[in-house]
């Protein structure tokens, strides 16, 4: 029988936790439904991401386990259907995020924008072709 898996939850390490904080809670604008001297968390209806900075991070999973130096590269992308991926990249834009790729329409039938958080993970936000 194969596993059925109920909810999402991103887990992402961060170096500082208060600028990770910030930036996802100020210029994301979502909502901080949970903190404390490890982590925080967000609302990303129905899904959470949750922060961990390095000490969180060790007792998730353990030291040996942690990449705690700095990126050279994108290892992963958390991506998030939004309703209007330009009117989402003139927003985030107007709040100080960085966007490594403007809205752009791709072949697999997306629209797609992408930028960094402060630890360098790469977010993508995009709307399905005809749905803008």
């Amino acid at each position: 029988m194969p596993v059925k898996f109920n909810g999402y939850i991103a887990v992402v390490f961060v170096s500082d936790l208060g600028r990770a904080r910030d930036f996802y809670g100020k210029a994301m604008g979502l909502e901080l439904t949970h903190a404390d001297d490890t982590s925080a968390a967000f609302n990303m209806d129905p899904d959470t991401l949750v922060l961990l900075n390095h000490a969180g991070a060790d007792d998730l999973l353990s030291p040996g386990d942690v990449d705690h130096g700095a990126g050279h590269g994108a290892r992963s992308v958390l991506a998030s259907q939004v309703e209007d991926v330009d009117a989402a990249y003139a927003e985030l834009r107007s709040r100080g995020v960085e966007f490594v790729r403007p809205p752009e329409d791709r072949s697999w039938g997306l629209r797609c924008a992408h930028f960094k958080d402060p630890d360098g993970n790469v977010w993508e936000l995009h709307t399905p072709l005809g749905e803008q």
